[in-house]
């Protein structure tokens, strides 16, 4: 998910600060990250074992959807996002 968040940024005009940075190359380096994060997920779910119980060959992806499932519904129930203290906007810096 930050690797995904990167790029969004790094689409929408952020540029990295710093002493060092990888210049042309951070796009093809972020993108490269993705494609491995997300291709190393499903090798985690893919099922190994034909003869074992269905929920043994899916035990990572279930569990992964109750995590999901039960974040969502707090998100929903509880709604931390509207009792936030942060002031809005603070960390995009508009350009002029």
């Amino acid at each position: 998910m930050v690797v995904l968040a990167a790029l969004r940024a790094r689409l929408r005009g952020w540029r990295p600060s710093g002493p060092f940075t990888l210049g042309a190359a951070g796009l093809a380096v972020n993108v490269g990250a993705l494609v491995y994060g997300v291709l190393a997920i499903v090798n985690m779910i893919w099922p190994r074992t034909p003869d074992a119980p269905w929920y043994d060959n899916w035990l990572v992806a279930l569990s992964g959807l109750v995590v999901v499932g039960l974040g969502a519904l707090y998100l929903f129930a509880a709604r931390p996002h509207e009792h936030g203290v942060a002031p809005a906007g603070d960390a995009i810096q508009e350009e002029r």
